[in-house]
């Protein structure tokens, strides 16, 4: 991304946006600039208790019975929201949907690896282990990926 500051003669800054302006990077600009960031901390259940965590420790959400297992710390909390509402909201915080049924959070993966069968391996930082991507959401990864990043 090309980024060109001008001094001018204005009341207020002005800032105008050139390109595809479809991607991701263009949403969080305007995000960003329009003071409209949405949540950053979410709660979710283990037993009877509630617990309030930040997205960023979220390694990655995966589909359950009653909503979704959210993998955080190595230990699994559950969240009433579908895997479908969360792949939407959180797409603009780094998560990317990888299969059927799990949505990754992308700082989480350390490397990924092209299978026999067109799926991909990606592999979690810290020891974190090995999802698959399956080939239906290779495409989306990779385009996430370049675009996001």
């Amino acid at each position: 991304m090309k980024v060109l500051l001008k001094q001018a003669d204005l009341d207020e800054p002005e800032v105008i946006v050139r390109g595809d302006l479809t991607g991701v990077e263009v949403r969080n600009i305007v995000e960003l600039l329009s003071g409209k960031t949405s949540f950053r901390k979410m709660f979710f259940y283990k037993g009877e208790r509630e617990y309030l965590f930040d997205l960023k420790e979220v390694a990655y959400f995966e589909a359950a019975k009653n909503g979704a297992a959210a993998h955080i710390r190595g230990e699994i909390f559950m969240t009433p929201e579908r895997l479908y509402e969360l792949e939407a909201a959180l797409r603009p915080k780094g998560f990317v949907r990888i299969s059927k049924s799990v949505v990754v959070n992308v700082e989480y993966v350390s490397a990924v690896e092209s299978e026999f069968s067109g799926n991909y391996a990606a592999y979690l930082k810290n020891g974190g282990g090995r999802l698959t991507i399956s080939r239906k959401y290779v495409k989306d990864f990779k385009k996430y990926i370049l675009e996001a990043y």
